[in-house]
């Protein structure tokens, strides 16, 4: 081959290079909205059994049977949240904390001694007497909005009502 066409093949070369560079330009996706939470109100589970999950529980107050009602100051810091995998968060008043659940046929429920945090709350707390209950739960109802934990041996139920995330 003589040196003309080693120019030409060069030039072409560098002419189709040159464009192949220019035309790879990043492009920009235009981005996408933002996911925003949607509140779900519980919903009934494959065995028709309501769940518990996806939403805060603010305790309003606990009837003893044949004794007294309890109820707290501010319920919005008395809460449970019961999650999908087993546990639920608790917040008693000033301290926060976590204990596990199990949810059986027919609106059985069992939660486990609660984990919480140590810290010294105001006085007139109901935080220790909200935890010693929610162990002693056996069952659960939903009546109307409000959640109805059922405690061990027809001692009283406690009443919560769903609070706003």
């Amino acid at each position: 081959m003589n040196r003309a066409v080693h120019d030409r093949i060069a030039v072409a070369l560098v002419a189709v290079l040159t464009t192949a560079c220019s035309t790879n330009q990043a492009t920009t996706k235009p981005s996408l909205p933002p996911i925003t939470p949607i509140m779900l109100p519980p919903g009934i589970g494959a065995g028709g059994e309501p769940t518990l999950d996806g939403r805060v529980w603010a305790w309003q107050r606990t009837d003893v049977a044949g004794k007294e009602t309890i109820v707290p100051d501010h319920p919005e810091r008395y809460t449970i949240e019961f999650q999908r995998d087993g546990r639920v968060q608790v917040r008693s008043d000033c301290n926060r904390g976590s204990a596990g659940y199990t949810q059986r046929e027919n609106q059985a429920l069992s939660i486990t001694a609660a984990a919480t945090t140590k810290m010294g709350c105001p006085q007139g707390t109901k935080g220790d007497e909200f935890v010693r209950e929610l162990a002693e739960v056996e069952g659960y109802d939903l009546a109307g909005r409000d959640l109805m934990l059922t405690l061990k041996a027809n001692a009283g139920a406690m009443r919560f009502a769903p609070l706003a995330k």
